[in-house]
């Protein structure tokens, strides 16, 4: 059965998907470099990297420094928990230096 957050994500890649741009789910693992983003993408030539999350959870220490990395980098990144948040991620609407207040 998939958890709640694996819903989410599917949700997540579905609409972004569905509206252009090349999106993939990154699936963890021991061969995989930790604290990735749940999504990465691009979109009108920007790189996007999207934690998904459930409300009440936050990224984790390692999260943080990966989106601090990537954001430093000039990428759009942040912490998504619902679909409008995604999409406001991918629009720089919504990053990461903007959700550092909640996360520290």
């Amino acid at each position: 059965m998939k958890q709640p957050e694996t819903h989410l994500v599917v949700k997540m890649k579905d609409r972004l998907e569905a509206e252009g741009g090349w999106w993939f789910k990154v699936h963890g693992g021991p061969f995989q470099r930790a604290g990735v983003p749940d999504i990465v993408g691009c979109y009108k030539g920007r790189f996007i990297g999207i934690e998904a999350k459930m409300p009440g959870n936050g990224p984790s220490a390692i999260q943080k420094y990966n989106l601090g990395l990537l954001a430093e980098a000039g990428a759009r990144v942040g912490v998504a928990y619902t679909i409008q948040e995604a999409l406001d991620i991918r629009d720089g609407k919504l990053n990461w230096s903007m959700q550092l207040e909640n996360f520290g």
